[in-house]
């Protein structure tokens, strides 16, 4: 399972991180998901290409917060590995928007 990580023991998490440091940083506090297996859940198949997608793959926004936390870093690394601007990214579907441009 992709959320495994969080169930690893502390000498297979060292491990996973020193292979790809990408395991050692939280981005999902609420349910301990990483940005090494927000990448992974955008890279294998099936691809996740929106917020809902990583959801359900790794349970990153299923948390207490709802997402109030991770969802903005989520979709900055979606962004970021797709290479397109911020507001191209969706919450589930083509008209499901989440941003509309640059703010602050």
């Amino acid at each position: 399972a992709m959320h495994a990580f969080k169930e690893a023991s502390v000498d297979e998490k060292n491990a996973i991180i020193k292979n790809d440091p990408s395991y050692g940083k939280i981005i999902c506090r609420c349910e301990g998901v990483t940005e090494g297996e927000i990448l992974a859940a955008i890279r294998n198949n099936p691809k996740a290409r929106d917020l809902d997608g990583v959801k359900r793959r790794t349970r990153a926004q299923m948390g207490r917060c709802q997402g109030g936390f991770c969802s903005p870093l989520v979709t900055q690394i979606i962004a970021e590995f797709l290479g397109v601007p911020l507001s191209e990214v969706k919450k589930s579907s083509e008209t499901s928007v989440i941003t509309y441009g640059k703010t602050k």
